[in-house]
């Protein structure tokens, strides 16, 4: 009994002493006091068609869900405005299979954020996000775009994911 108590404690304190917990209504983000959020279509700089539709609608999603700040479609309505370009995104093989076949690629992508007052067009935050998806190769060409395609929607997922946690100044 005591042991488990002590394993307890030591979860406790090691959970409470490294500074790890759910943001919550009383978090602070990077956008200070402003309230409203206007997020901009992403700029896509690159070949791959729908990058930007995909980045911007998972950053949605992911901003929708924080209780910090409130989606607004009305860019007039906005305290802040969020702006991003995707700058890079390439699909290269990483892995062969015994008979010199391509057997995984990978995706990377890279993107700039912005985040700044609306009245003032004063940047407030920015910063770079890069991100790395893995997919398997296959010989059938439509499923390997598909599988491209997915890859590249599952790392748009994860980069909303990133830059919501990087919003925050808590973590």
């Amino acid at each position: 009994m005591m042991k488990r108590f002590l394993t307890f404690l030591m979860f406790v304190l090691l959970v409470t002493g490294c500074g790890y917990h759910a943001p919550g209504h009383d978090e602070s983000w990077v956008g200070g006091g402003g309230q409203t959020l206007f997020v901009d279509l992403f700029a896509n700089r690159t070949p791959e068609p729908y990058l930007d539709n995909y980045v911007t609608g998972s950053v949605v999603r992911q901003l929708a869900r924080s209780r910090l700040v409130e989606l607004t479609e009305d860019r007039n309505r906005a305290d802040l405005l969020l702006t991003g370009v995707i700058t890079h995104f390439d699909s290269s093989a990483t892995a062969y299979n015994r008979v010199d076949r391509i057997s995984d690629y990978r995706i990377s992508m890279r993107v700039s954020v912005r985040l700044s007052d609306r009245v003032s067009d004063q940047v407030v935050w920015q910063d770079e996000l890069r991100l790395n998806k893995t997919y398997q190769a296959t010989t059938d060409k439509n499923l390997q775009l598909e599988g491209r395609s997915l890859a590249a929607r599952e790392a748009t997922d994860r980069l909303a994911e990133d830059l919501y946690a990087r919003l925050l100044d808590a973590f």
